[in-house]
Parts: structure tokens; sequence; C-alpha cells
């Protein structure tokens, strides 16, 4: 069995760590999947690609590459990492954009501040704003986002402005006054001194120059390779059918993480750049696969499409049994990931692969074991399980939840599962 914990290797070259982002799978290991199940000039499909870790991967080896995610942040995210960009242009349009606002911000603390200015210096209006931002950061961001948005250059270059932007509140130290923000139950946490946001976007752009750099220096392979991150929800792709080679994917947990709740601090301030408004990302939750969020039956019973199964229709009663609710948000991840199962038989070519990197869950002292119910899924769509892999996860590699104590024991083992099409 090959060794797939790639505990002492280093995760964050090229731009894989251009920014935080909870659950990240292994670049090691996608490099594995794309390695041994495809070739160079082929096709790889992640359809739930979260920060692009499969996108970077597939274009470093020389594979067209389809991403979709129903998260308009993560989808930036994965394109910006995905794609090559000249360093000559990132540091002119920084320079503008940092020398604008810094002479902005400047000129806040004069005596005489312009309308202008004061327009430019207005952050958006959300719940709980104040209690998220100090006013000066919040003065200081507004104005960095406008010159962001502002400044002449490459929409790409733009786009690559904004993660960094993203970043500076979406992070282990955040501007925001928040601790464990990548997670749906961030805290509140008041800085010792007002966060400099020009310092720490300086610093940022500084830090993600070397990583974009690095990345176009390993993209030996990439000459004529084609790479795209759409926004598109995994169970029902527009993606012709067995156009494939491989299909690699580390979907959600089931009710583990709200990615929409955990983003929304940094959509609040990017709502013209993702083309969506709070109000309608915020709306948009239920919809994610594994979401906590939305309307349930009145009563337990199991859905007919997983009632051929052995493994999720006993999990499901023996969860009911300690909490309906819970049981009911465990068995819509199910049925969505049947959807989602279904998609991929449909787009691979017969007789190729599909590599799921899934983690079981424990949910209210109930072991949920995922991997097994999707091998059981797997099966219904035809596509057989060839191989199963256990890995352990690296925690002090990983994003996790900084109250984890209070929600449980945690899992640390993953299963990579690889499926073949069959007739």
């Amino acid at each position: 069995m090959p060794d797939l914990d790639f505990a002492a290797h280093n995760t964050l070259y090229a731009t894989h760590g251009l920014h935080a982002y909870a659950a990240k799978c292994p670049p090691q290991l996608v490099n594995y999947g794309l390695h041994y199940y495809s070739k160079p000039g082929e096709t790889v499909l992640d359809p739930m690609t979260g920060s692009g870790t499969t996108l970077v991967e597939a274009k470093l080896m020389g594979r067209h590459a389809l991403g979709y995610d129903i998260d308009p942040l993560a989808r930036l995210l994965a394109q910006v990492k995905s794609s090559r960009l000249p360093d000559g242009c990132i540091e002119q349009a920084y320079e503008r954009i940092y020398r604008k606002a810094n002479r902005d911000i400047s000129a806040l603390r004069s005596r005489k501040v312009t309308e202008a200015l004061r327009a430019r210096a207005t952050p958006p209006d959300f719940n709980n704003r104040n209690y998220w931002f100090d006013r000066r950061v919040a003065a200081a961001l507004a104005i960095l986002a406008y010159h962001i948005s502002h400044t002449q250059m490459r929409e790409s270059v733009r786009n690559f402005f904004w993660i960094a932007f993203s970043s500076l509140i979406l992070a282990k130290n955040s501007v925001a006054n928040a601790r464990d923000i990548i997670h749906s139950r961030h805290h509140y946490w008041q800085h010792a001194e007002t966060p400099n946001v020009m310092e720490k976007f300086a610093s940022r752009v500084q830090l993600m120059r070397k990583q974009m750099a690095d990345f176009c220096a390993r993209c030996k392979q990439a000459m004529g390779v084609r790479v795209h991150a759409r926004l598109g929800d995994a169970r029902r792709l527009r993606v012709r059918s067995e156009t494939i080679d491989l299909v690699f994917t580390s979907p959600p947990y089931a009710t583990a993480l709200d990615y929409s709740r955990g983003h929304f601090l940094a959509v609040a301030w990017m709502q013209n750049a993702l083309g969506v408004s709070l109000e309608e990302y915020r709306a948009s939750a239920p919809d994610y696969v594994g979401s906590e969020r939305g309307r349930w039956p009145k009563e337990f019973t199991v859905d007919r499409c997983l009632e051929g199964l052995e493994i999720a229709p006993s999990v499901l009663e023996e969860l009911s049994q300690q909490s309906e609710t819970h049981a009911k948000r465990v068995q819509r991840y199910f049925v969505d990931m049947y959807r989602v199962f279904g998609m991929i038989r449909r787009v691979l070519k017969e007789k190729r692969h599909a590599i799921i990197v899934v983690c079981p869950s424990h949910i209210r002292k109930v072991d949920v074991p995922t991997h097994d119910v999707f091998t059981e899924i797997g099966r219904t769509n035809r596509l057989r399980l060839k191989y199963q892999y256990s890995r352990t996860i690296c925690l002090g590699k990983r994003i996790l939840p900084y109250m984890q104590e209070a929600f449980g024991r945690r899992m640390d083992t993953e299963y990579v599962l690889v499926f073949q099409k069959t007739s």
C-alpha cells in the first residue's frame, strides 16, 4: 500500500499557500492520483474544487483541468492559484494601488477630509460590521478595496489582489476582531493594537508574489494546458458526457464545516468582485453539499434513493435515536453525494477512474463511516471500488477549529477511494 500521509512534506509550494482554506487536500495526494491515473494532455475534473489544489497540480503536471465550486470566493481563489501571472504586471499594479491607498489613509488624519475621500473610506453596510471590524480598520479596508477596484490593470491581476485582500481577513492573524475565522464557528477576539492594514497588505503581496513566481517556474509542462475554475453545483454540472479522463475530488465533510458562514466576512467587502450580494450569498448556504442549514421534513424517514443500501440506512436510524435533526442533515448529505456520484459516472470515460478523498465523521456519539457509504453509493452508480487506502491526517498542517474540544472526538484518518467506471 502506498504511503499517503505526507507528514514531512512541504504542502505550501507553488501557489498552494496563497490563501488560507479549511480542510485542504495535500497537493502530494493529488499529485499521486494524477500521476498514476492520468497522462499529460488528458482532462481532469474536480467537481468540488474548493481552494483549487487539483487545478494547480494538474497545471504543474501538464493535464487539462476543470474545477467547479458552488462558493464564488472558492472559485475565484482556485482560478487565481492556477493562473500564471507575470511578476512585472503584479508589481506595476501593486505600486499604484499601494501609493493611492496609503495617500488616502494618511489624508483621513488631516483636518480637512474631502467628500470624495469620505466616500472611498465608507465601508459596506452589513450586520455586526462594527463588532467584527475596528472603525479605523474598516476605513482602511474600504479605501484599499476602492483602489483595487478602480486602478487600471488586467482582470487576472485584479483578481490576484482581491485574493490578497481576502487573505487579510480570512487568516489566523486576521485584521478583523476574530479568531479561527476560516471556520463557521469563529470567535470574537480583540487585538491588543489596531492592525495596520497597509503594512499587512504589503507583507501579504510580497509573499504571494514569491509564491506565484515559484508556480510559474514549475509550470514546465504547462504549454497549451487549459485550466478553468467555474461556478457550479457538483450535483448538476454542464459537462459533456464521457469527456473526462479522471475525477479527483475531496468533498466537504458531513455537516462539519459551513464555508458560507466562514467566508462571509470577506465576501461582505468583495460583493462586486464576486458578482453576488451578501444577502444572495447567505441565502445560498442551504444549497451547499454538507450544509447544516435548510428546511427539513418534520419526521425522519430514510430517503428512497438510500433504501437499497445497507450501511447508510442503518447509520441514519442509529443517529436518529440520538437526534432526528442530525439524522436529517446527514441523510441530505448522502443524498446529495448520491447525485454527485451519478454526475461523475456520466462525465467519466469508460474504464476511467474517480478518486474520492473522504473523512468519516463522529456525530452525537455515532460513528458515521462515510467512506463505506460512498463505496455503496459508487456501486449503485456502477463505479466499482478498485482500491481503498487510508492515510493519517497531519493535524499540524490542517486548519482546525480553535475550540475543537467542544465539538467531540476529532477524526484523524482519511480514506482514499479509487473507483473505476464499469459497463
